[in-house]
């Protein structure tokens, strides 16, 4: 199968990847926009099917209306190529270009330039339960929310950390979902650590909206809380909750079991970097020792490897609005690479633009910290690894009688990571795991997202049928 040539690929069509689109179309170049949902938006903008026919499809994500008229009337663009429902499952860098896999009848293309916007996935911290049904994480309620118009229980307990607890809590509480309790593990007061521009305008008033919400509602948010177990007769029934020290250990005695039959819940985000990896593109650490790796950019979001920028949570968790900023810098930087029509002062702009956010960022990277006191709520029986069931007692004995120190270790010795999900689920945890046992993190956090095969593809499409 041959590949079609395209000037510039941009790989995802949320916040980054339809702000890289939009500023490389403005300036001339074809873009393909290759995105595995059937729809745009990432997760941040997710839209119901449009067999739903819904007569107010963003009754329950107002924010969202804006943004889904301009991306419509970005892929009506006659520059822009939209593949929906194309994921790309391997990547080369070549000497003429990038060459992309995608599991469409499409199939492969070679880019001059290539955006990726590949985003990020929600970590879940695991306790004793969390494999139970009706435990799912808070993005993947807001999916049922936002994506199918349905409610994730009757009776809803929201626990975790980080900003996306709040928007969700409240999205729940205006459809109607009878919400237990909204916890969360951190301490309000690391918002500080970013300084008087910590907390810009915007994001203030969306936190107090939030927290409104709530209120009308009877609830307010219980501050270094967390769900630190579930249990219940083939689906969660009960959810313990528990106060937490600054290192995240349970308090003794303020455990408390409440009834639920959902409890929704994730503890900050991983970014997606296999698509980086295969590329060859530099990692840097976060901004705490327990933040997972993201790609390393330049000031125009250029990872080092020729023809490849990045953007968005990809490159460092930030948010929706910080991630459309990089992707305007990006999109600007790749389109004049390939001759677009990029003056200096309009990608000087946009990079400056980006580097006003660096206080949010601090204070963002901060909430997002996770002390390692999480590792005391599992017992050694308790999954780590879902797709494998790999406990956690197999990873302890891993660590202390088999010399794995390190996460590629771990894998080879215990199986994390070898299953079906390729470590997603279970990579930034494991990493955790070594961490606390070890007393340094772990040297290769990373390990599980390096994959030569990025995403379940047909045999048909590896034979090049």
């Amino acid at each position: 199968m041959s590949a079609d040539r395209v000037p510039l690929a941009v790989v995802g069509a949320g916040p980054a990847g339809l702000a890289a689109t939009a500023a490389a179309a403005a300036a001339g170049v074809p873009v393909l926009l290759l995105d595995p949902a059937a729809r745009p938006g990432g997760q941040y903008h997710r839209r119901e099917p449009r067999a739903f026919g819904a007569r107010d499809p963003h009754a329950l994500s107002p924010s969202g209306r804006d943004w889904h008229a301009r991306a419509e009337r970005l892929l009506a663009d006659p520059l822009v190529t939209h593949r929906a429902g194309a994921t790309v499952w391997a990547a080369q860098h070549r000497g003429d270009g990038v060459l992309l896999a995608t599991d469409d009848a499409a199939g492969e293309v070679v880019a001059d330039a290539v955006v990726l916007a590949t985003g990020a996935h929600e970590r879940v911290l695991p306790f004793p339960g969390w494999t139970l049904p009706g435990v799912l994480t808070v993005g993947g309620a807001q999916a049922l929310l936002k994506g199918q118009g349905v409610l994730p229980g009757r009776a809803v307990v929201v626990a975790g950390a980080g900003p996306l607890l709040l928007p969700v809590s409240a999205a729940l509480a205006r459809a109607g979902a009878g919400l237990v309790a909204v916890c969360d593990a951190g301490d309000p007061r690391r918002w500080l650590a970013g300084g008087p521009r910590g907390l810009p305008p915007a994001k203030l008033a969306e936190g107090a909206s939030a927290v409104a919400t709530l209120a009308r509602h009877g609830l307010a948010v219980r501050p270094r809380t967390a769900a630190v177990r579930a249990r219940g007769d083939g689906r969660v029934e009960e959810v313990e909750l528990a106060r937490l020290d600054a290192r995240w250990r349970v308090v003794p005695g303020s455990e408390r079991w409440v009834a639920a039959d959902a409890l929704a819940t994730s503890h900050g985000f991983v970014p997606d970097l296999g698509l980086a990896l295969a590329l060859g593109c530099r990692l840097a650490g976060g901004p705490t020792p327990s933040a997972p790796p993201a790609v390393a950019v330049d000031a125009y979001q250029a990872t080092g490897v020729s023809g490849v920028w990045a953007a968005g949570e990809v490159t460092g968790i930030g948010g929706a609005d910080v991630a459309a900023r990089e992707g305007t810098t990006a999109g600007l930087a790749a389109a004049r690479a390939v001759g677009g029509a990029v003056a200096d002062d309009a990608l000087e702009a946009a990079a400056a633009h980006r580097r006003a956010d660096r206080a949010f960022l601090t204070a963002l990277g901060a909430v997002l910290d996770v002390p390692d006191g999480w590792v005391g709520w599992m017992a050694p029986e308790t999954v780590v690894c879902r797709c494998e069931e790999v406990p956690l007692g197999r990873i302890d004995d891993a660590i202390a009688h088999r010399g794995a120190r390190d996460v590629r270790s771990v894998k080879l010795t215990t199986r994390c990571g070898m299953g079906r999900c390729q470590g997603r689920m279970c990579g930034a945890n494991v990493a955790g795991v070594v961490a606390a046992r070890t007393g340094a993190p772990a040297p290769d956090a990373a390990a599980l997202e390096r994959r030569p095969v990025l995403a379940p593809v047909p045999l048909g499409r590896l034979g090049g049928a």
